[in-house]
């Protein structure tokens, strides 16, 4: 695979880094990722991802077989990652497609694994896949969409891969039928992925930081103003939303709430969010 005409070469030293990190991560996870291109490929992909967000008899996809097909027909990034100890078991699926600049941008727009395999480092070695390929072809950015309030995928995104926040989308899907969406305002997070440059390190140190919102003792968001004089800012999610929308989904529609006003508030006045801790609790400074 050879970049486009007139699109630009990333350097060899670059891609062989981004070779070894994707078998590396590969073996850990014990998977290998290979592109889709066939029909019964990707009827198998819907059904993973069904599987994945937990759609029921409603009538929904959460991509229809067809679509995937005519997105790998077309040039773009469509993956799965197959099981090496058990041959032939499909646990993960990547789609992505070319978004603007054309040439110069992918825009992941979904991956998932099976639930059974999360902690495996497979979402890892999928991602890395991905950059792998894109830089291939002379992609040096990958952006993508994700809840906010998912405090995993928060932290997967700014510590391991060190994404930085591009804006943030009140309910961007509208409402979403899946299990795993149903009845909550679909807010997400753009992130870009520089590809061809090292994950950025974190410096922040949390403790110094003005608590913006956080939990009370019953589990209710609490948001505070934040003082002129503060130069780091936290904002506390739960570290598992996802757990606490079965138990409590207008608990966890607040804390939907309490997040948009605060960031978006704090974006809007000039602050940069720099990372997400471990457990859910992202960190913003003012420049």
């Amino acid at each position: 695979m050879t970049p486009r005409e007139g699109l630009t070469t990333v350097d060899s030293e670059t891609i062989a880094l981004a070779e070894d990190e994707y078998a590396a991560a590969a073996d850990t996870a014990r998977i290998e990722v290979r592109e889709l291109h066939t029909a019964a490929e990707a009827a198998e992909a819907a059904l993973l991802l069904d599987e994945v967000w937990s759609v029921d008899e409603t009538g929904t996809n959460v991509l229809e077989p067809g679509l995937i097909v005519a997105f790998a027909h077309a040039g773009n990034y469509v993956s799965a990652a197959y099981s090496l100890d058990e041959p032939g078991e499909m646990i993960g699926v990547t789609i992505g497609f070319f978004g603007q600049p054309l040439g110069t941008v992918m825009h992941s727009h979904i991956a998932g694994v099976r639930h059974q395999i999360i902690g495996r480092g497979a979402g890892s070695a999928m991602k890395l896949h991905q950059r792998l390929w894109c830089l291939n072809l002379g992609i040096t950015e990958m952006t993508w969409t994700f809840d906010p309030l998912v405090a995993r995928n928060a932290y997967f995104n700014f510590q391991r891969l060190g994404v930085g926040m591009v804006e943030y989308l009140e309910d961007f899907y509208g409402q979403m039928r899946d299990g795993v969406n149903a009845g909550q305002a679909s807010d997400r997070m753009v992130v870009s992925w520089p590809l061809d440059k090292p994950a950025r390190a974190s410096v922040a140190d949390a403790d110094s930081a003005f608590e913006c919102l956080r939990s009370d003792d019953n589990g209710e968001p609490v948001v505070a103003e934040v003082p002129k004089e503060a130069g780091l800012v936290s904002l506390d999610i739960p570290s598992d939303i996802e757990a606490l929308r079965g138990q409590d989904a207008e608990l966890a529609s607040r804390w939907r709430t309490a997040l948009r006003d605060s960031l978006t508030a704090l974006v809007g006045d000039g602050w940069v969010v720099d990372t997400c801790l471990k457990g859910g609790t992202y960190l913003l400074h003012h420049p």
